[in-house]
């Protein structure tokens, strides 16, 4: 009867360590579906990652042109502004003028002759 007790006591064993096997993994397998799901987030986050830098890369290939064209629009403001301030000084000359037949106007209404002046 030793063997049977033997075999009794191994089977218990390797039942006991099946168990425990068993117990390790379903604790294991919530932590396995957390690690999925950590490492699912990566490939999102490096996929966005790519699109950032392709996004980017289009941006920096486009910084010339746009360069260019702000070099351009800045040499033809120049040219305006040179082209107005001849502009600007008749139009004050002629602000000036406006002015005094402004205060001739006003002065001939304080005489009160009622006649309008030429």
């Amino acid at each position: 009867m030793v063997l049977p007790q033997f075999a009794s006591n191994a089977v218990r064993s390797a039942l006991r360590l099946l168990d425990g096997a068993e117990h390790e993994a379903e604790q294991l397998a919530p932590g396995e579906e957390r690690l999925h799901e950590a490492v699912g987030a990566l490939h999102r986050a490096a996929d966005s990652l790519d699109r950032h830098v392709e996004v980017l890369e289009g941006l920096a290939a486009s910084l010339p042109a746009l360069t260019e064209a702000v070099v351009r629009l800045s040499e033809q403001l120049t040219g305006l502004i040179e082209l107005a301030a001849p502009l600007e000084a008749a139009e004050r000359e002629l602000s000036g003028i406006g002015h005094l037949f402004h205060r001739r106007a006003k002065r001939g209404d304080g005489a009160g002759d009622g006649d309008p002046q030429p």
